[in-house]
């Protein structure tokens, strides 16, 4: 384990599995105290916060409902008792990393399908980020890192307007949030993952895995420990003259 972020507390949003269990991994194994948040499965979520504990980090699981309004409350309440009240009500770095696509032609989609995707791919980063930035503000320091995606730059693809909509909304709020919180030692910056291979992503043989890895310059779909590694680098004290970008780690999917 390094020391990076030795003393920092984090909270990583959709922790459970995937990207989030990876972002949970390297920010505990570089030092930080992480909040694993999970939606509804407190089985995976264990399962995360046992194994960086196994590695000697630090872990904690806390469920809530970002798709909801009263969900991200409890979320936000949560945080001044996490790890037996130890860090008072601090919080450090931010990682909104919880988010929901759903796929087929716009003209067929839902009378909710906003509601999906704006309320937790937007809604919930823009609560817990207002939240995390006064307590970051009250210590002169913090990292806000928001988990977009490729198609935050991009429409290669048909088929997720409604997503593509949501994640120009997160790069936007992203650089304009920058703006306002630098002068206070807050940096806030996204990550855009191109795709990678989760069990939420097109699977092997089929033929949207074959497409996506045909873009790709490097010829793959990508780790989540990749992306994990760019978060890890703009939650770093490292990264302080950072704010306002977003990085995308695509393999070349979108050059």
């Amino acid at each position: 384990m390094t020391q990076a972020l030795n003393g920092k507390l984090a909270l990583v949003t959709g922790a459970s599995r995937g990207i989030g269990a990876a972002i949970a991994a390297r920010l505990a194994r570089d030092g930080a105290s992480v909040i694993v948040h999970y939606a509804s499965s407190a089985e995976r979520a264990d399962a995360v916060v046992k194994a960086i504990r196994e590695a000697g980090g630090e872990a904690e699981a806390v469920a809530a409902n970002l798709s909801t309004q009263d969900g991200v409350a409890v979320l936000i309440d949560s945080l001044n008792g996490v790890f037996g009240g130890r860090f008072a009500g601090r919080l450090d770095i931010l990682v909104n990393n919880a988010g929901t696509v759903e796929y087929g032609p716009f003209l067929e989609s839902s009378a909710t399908s906003y509601d999906t995707h704006f309320n937790l791919n937007v809604r919930a980063p823009i609560e817990l980020a207002k939240d995390a930035a006064k307590r970051m503000i009250a210590t002169g320091w913090g990292r806000i890192i928001n988990v977009g995606s490729a198609f935050g730059e991009a429409a290669p693809l048909p088929g997720v307007t409604l997503y593509i909509a949501s994640k120009f909304a997160v790069r936007g709020f992203t650089r304009g949030l920058s703006r306002e919180l630098g002068k206070f030692g807050v940096t806030v910056n996204a990550v855009q993952p191109g795709p990678i291979d989760t069990e939420l992503a097109p699977q092997p043989g089929t033929e949207a895995h074959a497409t996506m890895t045909r873009l790709a310059s490097v010829g793959r779909f990508g780790k989540p420990e990749e992306i994990a590694a760019a978060v890890a680098y703009l939650a770093s004290p490292e990264a302080g003259y950072t704010t306002g970008e977003s990085l995308t780690v695509d393999g070349g999917w979108i050059a």
